[in-house]
């Protein structure tokens, strides 16, 4: 029995908003420790730019990273100053 190669992973531009976003997560390792947690995250944090959900912290509640080290407060507070300083806050967010 063989085993197939895996499929090809499509890389995206470091400009792209998805790329961006993934990066701000994962520069939280010391805070959330687990990746799969930090993945989780990101892909919230995502839906959150789209649109699908209301602010920053309901994406992080949505995300539920179990291995935060931090109060989900004090995450939000890090993860939008680090949307406002690469400019991926939202249109119709008044903050």
């Amino acid at each position: 029995m063989t085993t197939k190669p895996p499929p090809k992973v499509k890389e995206e531009e470091s400009s792209a908003v998805i790329k961006r976003i993934y990066g701000i997560v994962d520069e939280l390792k010391d805070t959330i420790p687990v990746m799969n947690d930090r993945y989780r995250l990101a892909f919230c944090l995502n839906k959150y730019y789209e649109g699908h959900a209301s602010s920053i912290f309901e994406a992080i509640q949505s995300a539920k990273p179990w291995s935060c080290t931090i109060e989900l407060k004090e995450l939000e507070g890090i993860i939008t100053k680090r949307f406002r300083e690469i400019n991926l806050i939202r249109i119709d967010d008044n903050v």
